[in-house]
């Protein structure tokens, strides 16, 4: 039998990019579904779907800043707010 070929892990900025990219598509996926679902209930034009991409987008990079921008201004000031 052949081994298996060991996969190697990814760096840490690796992995950093990649939940910074599912973070900001996965916000206004989850909104943008939310307001078409919404729009079919209703019977609206796409004002809800239109609404929930834009909540999704400024949502997600909100949650970028908040988790990774605050980290590096924590970094350069020492630890001081």
């Amino acid at each position: 039998m052949a081994s298996d070929p060991k996969i190697k892990p990814l760096s840490k900025g690796e992995g950093l990019v990649w939940s910074v990219i599912g973070t900001l598509v996965s916000g206004p996926l989850v909104w943008g579904l939310l307001g078409a679902f919404l729009d079919r209930k209703f019977e609206t034009e796409p004002i809800y779907l239109v609404s929930g991409l834009i909540l999704g987008f400024v949502m997600s990079m909100y949650i970028v800043y908040v988790r990774y921008g605050r980290e590096e201004i924590d970094i350069k000031n020492g630890g001081q707010s």
